[in-house]
This record gives structure tokens, sequence and C-alpha cells, in this order.
């Protein structure tokens, strides 16, 4: 994937994303077309990812945890995308937002 043009670098990781959220927040009370968003994102997404990047997205989604949640997949997908010295992030630097929570930084990493 280091060699994909920029544009479609910038739409997988765009997908990725989309899923992550999307995924990640489906229950029983979900509109139809957000089910069928996110099967034709994990679809798409299956045809070029990586198969530990893609495994790791499903269960992100589904079964986040401390070993496997989306700040984990998107750890991988900046190694996955960017050169060697760029991708320097680790998981608990990426940051989520939720009402009523602040989002500071844990450390100076950030």
């Amino acid at each position: 994937m280091k060699d994909f043009p920029a544009r479609e670098k910038l739409d997988l990781t765009e997908k990725v994303a989309r899923y992550l959220v999307l995924a990640g927040t489906l229950d029983k009370n979900s509109a139809p077309d957000d089910y069928d968003m996110a099967n034709e994102l994990s679809l798409e997404l299956a045809m070029v990812l990586p198969s530990a990047i893609y495994r790791a997205m499903v269960e992100a989604a589904a079964h986040p945890d401390g070993k496997v949640n989306p700040a984990v997949v998107a750890v991988m997908m900046r190694k996955e995308l960017l050169a060697d010295g760029e991708a320097e992030l680790h998981p608990e630097q990426v940051v989520f937002h939720t009402p009523g929570v602040s989002t500071k930084p844990r450390n100076k990493a950030h």
C-alpha cells in the first residue's frame, strides 16, 4: 500500500475511519442504511487491506479492548502507508472525543 498514489491512500484511510466509527456504533436501533454502508465499506476494505489490518479493524469495531481497538488500527494503517520514520505514533496517543469528557493529553508526547 505504500506504493499507492496519495489519493488512494487518503481514500483508504477515510474508509477505515468511517467503518470503525460506523460499525462501532451499530445497534438494533440503527437505520438499515447504516448497516448497508458498514457492509459496503467492509467488503471494499476486505479486497484491498492487508489481512492483519482488516482482521484488526473488524475486531476493533466489534470488540474493542486494550489489545485491539480503533487507535491500534490507526497506528497499523500509519505504519503501512507512511515511510519508515514518519509513522511514529502510539495507540495511547490517538485521541477520541466523547461528550462531557475532557481530551487533555496524557503526556508531553502528544
